[in-house]
């Protein structure tokens, strides 16, 4: 019983030394809500979070950082405090949203414009990879939670591809 105890400890120490640590900062662009979150920018930053959780990442998130990613401040300082934390890869999920989606509670997937990412190494602060996605149209059925979801999955696995990549 103890060597089963034992070699499954070693398995896992195994898997967590091999496993790449990646932190998710979203940016939210939506002036029509007076600085607060919204509940899909809520919503992509969990399902993205899971879904590198579930590909085997150790995965981090700050806050979700309301304004654009225009601000190369922003970026040193998410570097160096991700740099502090041990993190090997930086993920920023830029999210932009229509003009007309004022409600911040609302989760519909027709607020959302488009989403753009960018992957950096946090060693170096260099880019390794960038993308993104626009939303077009919506279907009804789609315009819900779920779809948001759906949407975020996709976003993730295309910023996966990016880091596999490298």
């Amino acid at each position: 019983m103890k060597r089963i105890i034992l070699v499954c400890g070693l398995l896992l120490s195994m898997a967590a030394l091999f496993a790449k640590n990646i932190s998710v900062q979203i940016i939210q662009n939506n002036p029509a809500t007076n600085g607060n979150v919204c509940a899909s920018s809520s919503l992509i930053e969990q399902t993205i979070i899971g879904y590198f959780f579930d590909s085997g990442y150790i995965v981090s998130s700050s806050p979700v950082y309301i304004g654009t990613d225009k601000d190369s401040g922003s970026l040193k300082t998410a570097l160096k405090e991700n740099a502090e934390g041990g993190m090997d890869y930086l993920v920023r999920v830029e999210v932009d949203y229509t003009a007309d989606s004022t409600n911040p509670e609302a989760i519909l997937l027709a607020n959302i414009k488009q989403v753009t990412w960018k992957n950096y190494a946090v060693s170096t602060g260099k880019e390794l990879s960038a993308g993104s996605e626009k939303i077009g149209t919506v279907n009804r059925q789609d315009n819900n939670e779920n779809g948001v979801t759906s949407f975020a999955n996709l976003v993730a696995a295309k910023i996966n591809a990016g880091l596999r990549a490298r």
